[in-house]
């Protein structure tokens, strides 16, 4: 995870085992108190997951209550 941006900044990370995701997910907490989720899929969905990220980010513009892209 070192590679990871604001790496530094990480203060807890956990692992997520909840779901039907094929992702590795984990809960991360930083040193300002921000409470993150992170997603590591394989690079072979690289293409899939550059699409929903895009989406999530026109829904979020929307209002609609979600875990905010970031």
């Amino acid at each position: 995870m070192n590679g990871i941006k604001n790496y530094n900044t990480f203060t807890e990370i956990g692992p997520v085992n909840k779901g039907w995701s094929s992702d590795k997910r984990y809960y991360i907490e930083t040193s300002d108190g921000r409470k993150l989720l992170l997603r590591v899929a394989d690079i072979s969905k690289y293409d899939r997951k550059k699409a929903e990220y895009k989406m999530m980010k026109q829904v979020a513009a929307l209002g609609v209550p979600m875990s905010q892209p970031t």
